[in-house]
């Protein structure tokens, strides 16, 4: 039986376990930080939120997309925001399919999707002028984290 984060050699990839937890840590620690804010720093109406209000804004959005008939058709804009919510749920869809060394096309496929999401959430920042804080930052470093085992490929075990 295949075991979760194995080598070729029955080895531990030790890097990818620790590239992963530590990129879970950072992803979920961004959920409680400031994310965006609205509006220049110096104006006293702009708005900060956190990272768990704007992923609960992105799930909306999909879900008043998706969820409903829509009168017209919807901006770009609410495309945007829903897609960049997809990277959440993307996230722990590559975690579960991180156990099994056979799902690596999947995780490929999925970390392209993660990829798509990120710049659906840059573009939809630069159409709406919102300024990431640090919690968008560490947002996208714990994904990047998460997704690294993926992109860089596991070194073989000498006379392998």
């Amino acid at each position: 039986m295949e075991k979760p984060f194995e080598t070729g050699s029955g080895g531990v990839r030790w890097g990818a376990l620790a590239s992963r937890l530590v990129g879970l840590a950072i992803f979920v620690l961004a959920f409680f930080l400031a994310a965006v804010r609205t509006g220049a720093a110096s104006d006293p109406n702009s708005v900060i939120y956190s990272g768990y209000k704007c992923a609960s804004l992105a799930l909306s959005e999909t879900t008043a997309l998706f969820g409903k008939a829509v009168q017209g058709r919807p901006p770009l804009e609410a495309y945007l925001l829903a897609f960049s919510g997809w990277l959440n749920p993307l996230i722990v869809i590559d975690l579960l399919l991180s156990f099994w060394r056979r799902a690596l096309v999947a995780r490929r496929i999925v970390a392209v999707l993660l990829v798509v999401c990120m710049a659906a959430t840059w573009t939809f920042f630069a159409k709406e002028t919102l300024t990431p804080l640090i919690g968008h930052f560490l947002w996208i470093a714990g994904a990047v984290l998460i997704l690294l085992p993926d992109a860089v490929p596991a070194r073989r075990a000498r006379g392998a």
